[in-house]
């Protein structure tokens, strides 16, 4: 039997009902959209940033010593198993420009592959005296410039290191190590932080050894950056490195005081030369002195300079320290581990938040399709009644379902894989300075999609249409009897309900009589407001952490790290340079020391011992307390204070054991006296004595922590530059930068937040106009004969209004309930393991939440205003017979 009118009548449907279809067709593709979307973003940066990293031949590892690299040291690095590529390179500090920056000059040879230049102008140097510059220099610099170096000594010293002190800028350009905008690693001069780079040929370097050494390996080559097999091979390599080299620092320091003693013995003997000469000298009579008495100041000045130059030597070869190896891979590099963090937080969201987005897209869905089966009970009837099957009627149904879901998802695909991912990054440019976004289609997320929204419709009408087909045809062929109006509760509260108007009765009678449609349209704005008000929290949480840590928890202005082993007079120095600074208000000597804390079932995570001098002075620099209560934490001897995302991390309590492994993979046992609030890294704090009863020994104070008066940039870098000129000082940090740094990567979360919020707001629009339509369509007879009894158009809709807006403000409250729960739960699937996300939701976000929900649901009820004052009476109320 041929079909063709049924399939006729399928297709006619769509254009009969395309509000419906539209509907369906809305609420589907946001879903899919924002599912797709924000699953995609993280892979999308890692997949960019990789295809960067590959393309610039970005380094796997970076090898450096504190006396330089030998061309024996580069032979051992050439034995290394795996070995690609090994690129021996020469880098220097030098201050540029009027305003004293501080530049990274790193070497170029057109014949080393690793750590290429992307070109943003220009081309890169090609002779002697050419410079490529940071392209976050372009508003300083033009092409053509010149550009002079500088240095903390003398011009001179700084030509030993630089053929010329002179280039010329040829070109502009980007490298990937340092795909942070404003960070460009430490440095030994100045205020101890670079602020650009440069490339210059490696023929204008003059520097006996090398600096550093950049290897790559073979194993590596077509693994994705960031990946764990990746992580997994650069971890083994740098322990083969290490093993390497680790026979390297005694051979070197004795290799070092060799050519000490040779210049030494030199020094020696042109003392010894001129203190016989001047014995002669002095040993011939009087007359003959006089008349060589000038030449005999000279040589007397000039053994006093030897001697002076000889102590010097002497002192220097005697406090020339232990070679030490630094074997870092590309996480050392400004930017790379903190790009990686961001896109894991993306990933972490998109598993949690587009979940419940789709359970409100197929809770409207599932209404919407069982609505129209019910809609077309006398069809059904009819068709049963020719003799058409249960699986020919039932096609209509699927088929309508079916193209909705399928055409949504492919337009939500699109729109998620294209728009999201690129609204997302464009937010992080601000931080990074990768290549613009390389978009990829995922055929997972793709499958997932399109089942999900073949379930919330195709499933659905099958459904539905299964429970209709199970009447008989004389059944189908008749409208479904109105159900019969009951008592409900609020009338037999009778002191409330005598005092209700005739329409506030007929709202609430009609709101209980309808409870399936109550429930869900509560649901569904509950669902959306949860979504929305999420959003806001998301905002909210993530927006207060840089202030809480490095302002309320971490009270001290700057934190300095001291070398190990210097002298008295360098210390001595250190204290009158800080003691002198009248902006300086207090101190704190502290020992940081890095672990590792271990337990069965759990990620190892990196914890920082953090043990001051005293423990009285420690409230003035960091703060201890409880999160929920206020309440302050004090040191004891008697256990250790923990970090609070840690112990949740290890589900520790005060009186537990937390477990730390060294550097040199010895395990300690750690008693858990008390938490403190925390949002960034773990901490222990301890006491000097309880650190030497878990250690055995006593703990190094190798940092110091500084509170000041002035907060200004200016006087912080002079400061810094002071700091770093002394040689006891390895590095410093001003609370400042660090807590601007976090807050400006925290920023970028804002976009996020608003892509959630905004597509929640669609949804709610969506979902509200879904909800009220079907509310119109069942109830089209019912407002027929109100308006037939003579109800205005205004009144009319404000029939239907006042139980929406009931029910909306019902849905509100619901909702602000049910977003505390899904923020928190947000929240712990978006924390990484080294950050905690404060728990808070601000009360202006509620209310955020509430208007906007309000503003969709008055702007669906303006189009239901003109959709019920074009009701057709008399066809709506036409009798079936």
């Amino acid at each position: 039997m041929k079909k063709r009118a049924l399939w006729k009548d399928i297709f006619r449907e769509i254009g009969h009902t395309k509000a419906r279809f539209i509907s369906i067709f809305a609420i589907i593709m946001l879903g899919v959209s924002f599912f797709a979307g924000i699953k995609a973003t993280g892979p999308d940066m890692l997949n960019t940033a990789g295809t960067f990293y590959k393309e610039q031949r970005l380094m796997d590892l970076k090898v450096q010593t504190n006396y330089g690299l030998t061309e024996d040291n580069i032979g051992l690095l050439r034995n290394v198993q795996g070995i690609d590529e090994i690129q021996p390179s020469y880098s220097a500090d030098v201050f540029i420009g009027d305003n004293a920056l501080i530049l990274k000059v790193n070497s170029y040879n057109t014949d080393k592959p690793l750590n290429q230049y992307r070109i943003i102008e220009g081309h890169l140097p090609e002779r002697s005296g050419e410079i490529v510059l940071d392209d976050k220099l372009a508003e300083e610099y033009a092409l053509g410039d010149k550009v002079s170096f500088s240095g903390n000594g003398t011009d001179a010293e700084l030509s030993n290191s630089f053929e010329t002190l002179e280039y010329t800028v040829v070109g502009f350009v980007r490298s990937a190590q340092f795909i942070e905008q404003s960070t460009r690693g430490t440095s030994g001069i100045g205020k101890g932080t670079a602020d650009a780079f440069a490339a210059i040929p490696e023929s204008d370097f003059k520097l006996p050894v090398y600096t550093e050494a950049y290897l790559s390996f073979k194993d590596t080559a077509g693994v994705k950056a960031y990946s764990p097999e990746y992580e997994d091979l650069i971890e083994q390599h740098t322990h083969a490195v290490e093993q390497a080299m680790s026979g390297v620092p005694e051979a070197r320091l004795a290799e070092l005081r060799e050519e000490g003693e040779k210049e030494l013995s030199g020094g020696r003997a042109k003392v010894a030369a001129a203190e016989q000469q001047l014995a002669d000298l002095q040993r011939q009579p009087e007359e003959v002195q006089q008349e060589q008495a000038a030449s005999m100041k000279a040589i007397a000045a000039g053994l006093a300079s030897a001697k002076e130059e000889l102590a010097s030597g002497e002192q220097k070869l005697a406090e020339l320290e232990q070679l030490k190896v630094y074997v870092t891979d590309r996480s050392a590099n400004p930017g790379y581990a903190e790009y990686k963090d961001n896109a894991d937080r993306l990933s972490a969201i998109a598993s949690a938040f587009p979940v419940f987005f789709f359970l409100i897209a197929a809770l409207v869905s599932l209404t919407t399709m069982t609505r129209m089966v019910e809609e077309h009970r006398l069809q059904i009837g009819t068709l049963k009644a020719l003799g058409y099957g249960n699986r020919d009627i039932m096609a209509k149904f699927l088929v309508y379902g079916t193209l909705a879901s399928l055409a949504a998802s492919i337009a939500g695909l699109a729109v998620g894989f294209t728009l999201f991912p690129g609204i997302i990054y464009d937010a992080y440019s601000a931080i990074y300075n990768l290549p613009d976004i390389t978009k990829n289609f995922y055929l997972s997320y793709s499958i997932i999609s399109v089942i999900v929204a073949l379930i919330c419709t195709t499933l659905t009408a099958w459904i539905a249409s299964r429970v209709e087909l199970r009447s008989n045809a004389s059944v189908l062929m008749r409208p479904k009897a109105p159900k019969s109006g009951q008592r409900i509760l609020l009338e037999r509260i009778t002191f409330i309900w005598k005092r209700l108007s005739f329409v506030q009765k007929v709202t609430a009678r009609n709101l209980f009589r309808y409870k399936q449609r109550m429930f869900m349209t509560v649901f569904g704005v509950a669902g959306c407001t949860a979504l929305i008000l999420t959003g806001f929290g998301l905002k909210d949480s993530i927006g207060s952490i840089a202030g809480s840590q490095f302002g309320t928890i971490m009270k001290y202005d700057a934190l300095v790290a001291l070398h190990e082993g210097v002298s008295a007079d360098v210390l001595k120095a250190y204290d009158q340079l800080i003691t002198g600074e009248s902006a300086v208000t207090g101190t704190l000597s502290v020992a940081q020391e890095r672990m590792t804390a271990h337990a069965s079932g759990v990620n190892d995570q990196e914890v920082h011992l953090f043990v001051p001098t005293s423990v009285d002075s420690l409230s003035d620099f960091v703060e201890l307390r409880d999160r929920k209560s206020g309440e302050g934490r004090m040191l004891t001897d008697d256990g250790a204070i923990i970090s609070e995302k840690l112990a949740k991390l290890y589900g520790l309590e005060s009186g537990d054991k937390l477990t730390v492994v060294d550097k040199d993979n010895e395990t300690f046992e750690i008693e858990v006296a008390a938490i403190t609030e925390n949002y960034v890294m773990h901490y222990v704090y301890m006491t000097p004595a309880y650190y030497a009863s878990v250690f055995g020994e006593k703990p190094l104070f190798n940092t110091e922590l500084l509170n000041y008066t002035a907060h200004d940039k200016t006087w912080e870098d002079k400061f810094g530059e002071k700091l770093t000129a002394n040689e006891g000082v390895a590095a410093i940090s001003f609370s400042s930068s660090v807590g601007s740094a976090f807050d400006e990567t925290m920023k970028s979360m804002d976009v996020v937040t608003l892509v959630l919020i905004v597509s929640a707001a669609a949804l709610a629009f969506v979902v509200l106009y879904n909800l009220t339509n079907i509310n119109v369509s069942e109830r089209i007879r019912e407002l027929s004969t109100i308006k037939v009894l003579g109800f205005y158009d205004k009144e009319v809709t404000m029939y239907i209004y006042r139980e929406n807006m009931l029910l909306s403000l019902l849905g509100i409250v619901a909702g602000s309930g049910l977003g505390i729960v899904l923020h928190s739960f947000v929240l712990k699937t978006a924390e990484l393991d080294a950050t905690m996300f404060a728990p808070i939701i601000k009360w202006p976000s509620y209310i955020y939440a509430a208007l906007l929900t309000l503003l969709f649901s008055g702007i669906v009820m303006a189009f239901m205003h003109i959709k019920l004052k074009r009701i057709h009476m008399i066809e709506a109320l036409k009798s079936v017979e």
